[in-house]
């Protein structure tokens, strides 16, 4: 994220505004160019064929963009049916991990003033949340009633009847705010900085496992035709750095929004700055892409059972179901890695997770959705998240149409079965992070707390198998930014392939 403040504000949002008014200035002159009367730009002399920019971004804007937004569009299938128990006993767990119910209620309507949420909103959420209807009146009023009335009780206060202005967030159905990027933007800015992860990738040592079909996503990848090896799974490419050691333990890792694993090759470098220096004994690392997320025009995201299909494709392949693994992921990482602990064909072979920003043990609170789908952006950090990742196609798509809330969580308790790392920041735009670490570890009979000198406002909490890694003054995905914190997060993982 780039940082607050009044200067860098400007320059983003002057960013946004030059993105913003390419396709615009394009459109505009090939109207006037195929009427014959655009203006002519000379440079000593010469006449500069402009058309030859103008005709690809409209072309693009108009048979790439349009359609593409008009299918993403579509709402998602309604979710399959739980039993009356089943929703009864997922409800009553939910209530029970919401620390602060005025707080849930207020994200989940989009801010509203609480006394204006009338009785029949509330069922309209719930009705969604709980019973995958899109409207109250499909659901069955008499358990909605029950659910009413105990949340309710939970909040302290009756809900007014009726029905009023405010509607809640349903990011399954409710439209999606995308904007359009231009031609330009994804060839040299997001063609440019996926080449220069390749480079750097492979001077890392490790092999790209390519998709069958290269035109998968755009921008291409030409790269790709450089090495041969091919993914075994349809739909997911990924990076593998070969594992030899025999008492230490591999890594896989998930990466987040944003341009594929451009965040994090400084951090997969500290990593194995970690590791001895014989390539016979070298800790192994496989990196997963996630294209729907990266910035490309490419299908939709897989739903949580094929993402797991064929990852667990991938394991097979180089021998990794059947050993154990340190599973590492950053915010919606979090919520894939999520799905691999439930699988039971995976889950016995994690030994330990790594999870940073986990939005995926904070996804039932509303400002997860809230602030990625609905908020208003003030900040310059808010503008960057919302033009950058929450309007981008592929990404705004994957948050809403593939927000299955209920698949995506991660309770508390489910930490439990497995040692685990929660990375988790003070000035995080996406989830609050104080209210995260205090649920974390609210209700633990054993803390231990210690401060990290070397790094202000950095701290280390403890409770049973539980560490949560805390940095007061850090953003969304700020640890991989800065030497020092991104340092801590490394050495965190190191131990827990050292079995520490």
């Amino acid at each position: 994220m780039i940082p607050d403040g009044w200067i860098w504000l400007i320059l983003i949002r002057a960013s946004v505004l030059f993105f913003r008014s390419i396709t615009p200035l394009c459109i505009v002159h090939c109207t006037l160019y195929l009427i014959g009367i655009a203006p002519v730009i000379k440079v000593y002399g010469l006449s500069l064929p402009v058309q030859f920019i103008t005709v690809p971004e409209t072309l693009f804007y108009l048979i790439v963009y349009l359609p593409k937004r008009h299918v993403f569009q579509r709402p998602a299938d309604e979710g399959t049916n739980l039993s009356r128990q089943e929703r009864r006993a997922l409800f009553e767990k939910c209530w029970a991990s919401v620390p602060d119910m005025e707080y849930f209620l207020k994200t989940w309507f989009k801010g509203a003033p609480l006394h204006e949420i009338k009785r029949e909103n509330v069922k309209d959420w719930l009705a969604w949340g709980f019973l995958n209807k899109y409207s109250a009146t499909k659901a069955d009023d008499e358990e909605l009633e029950e659910y009413v009335t105990a949340t309710e009780k939970v909040y302290g206060k009756e809900f007014d009847p009726g029905r009023g202005p405010h509607q809640p967030l349903r990011p399954t159905i409710d439209p999606i705010n995308i904007q359009h990027r231009p031609l330009s933007y994804y060839i040299c800015g997001v063609g440019l900085m996926d080449t220069l992860v390749f480079l750097k990738m492979w001077r890392l040592g490790f092999h790209h496992y390519a998709l069958t079909r290269w035109f998968q996503s755009f921008p291409y990848r030409p790269l790709s035709v450089l090495t041969k090896h091919r993914s075994r799974a349809h739909d997911v490419s990924y990076w593998y750095r070969p594992h030899a050691s025999k008492d230490r333990l591999p890594v896989l890792y998930i990466h987040g929004i944003g341009i594929g694993l451009v965040t994090y090759t400084d951090f997969f470098a500290d990593l194995i700055k970690q590791d001895i220096k014989k390539r016979s004994d070298q800790v192994g690392m496989l990196a997963i892409e996630i294209m729907p997320i990266s910035f490309r025009i490419t299908t939709p995201a897989l739903k949580s059972q094929d993402m797991v299909r064929q990852i667990t494709q991938i394991l097979q392949l180089h021998g990794w179901d059947k050993r154990k693994f340190v599973l590492a992921a950053n915010s919606y990482g979090t919520i894939i890695a999520a799905h691999l602990l439930r699988s039971p064909s995976i889950s016995a072979s994690i030994n330990s997770m790594v999870l940073v920003d986990p939005v995926t043990v904070w996804v039932h609170m509303g400002d997860v959705a809230y602030n990625f789908t609905a908020k208003t952006p003030h900040s310059a950090s808010e503008h960057q998240l919302h033009y950058f990742a929450c309007t981008d196609i592929g990404a705004a798509h994957t948050v809403t149409r593939r927000f299955v809330w209920t698949e995506n969580v991660l309770w508390k308790d489910e930490l439990k079965n497995k040692k685990a790392g929660l990375i988790v920041s003070g000035r995080d735009i996406i989830l609050d992070g104080r209210r995260l670490r205090d649920f974390l570890i609210e209700g633990e009979p054993e803390i231990t707390r210690s401060g990290i000198s070397a790094v202000p406002g950095a701290e280390l909490v403890e409770t049973g198998n539980r560490e949560i890694l805390w940095f007061k003054h850090l953003n969304h995905a700020e640890v991989f930014d800065f030497k020092k914190e991104r340092r801590l997060l490394a050495e965190m993982v190191w131990r827990y392939c050292c079995g520490i």
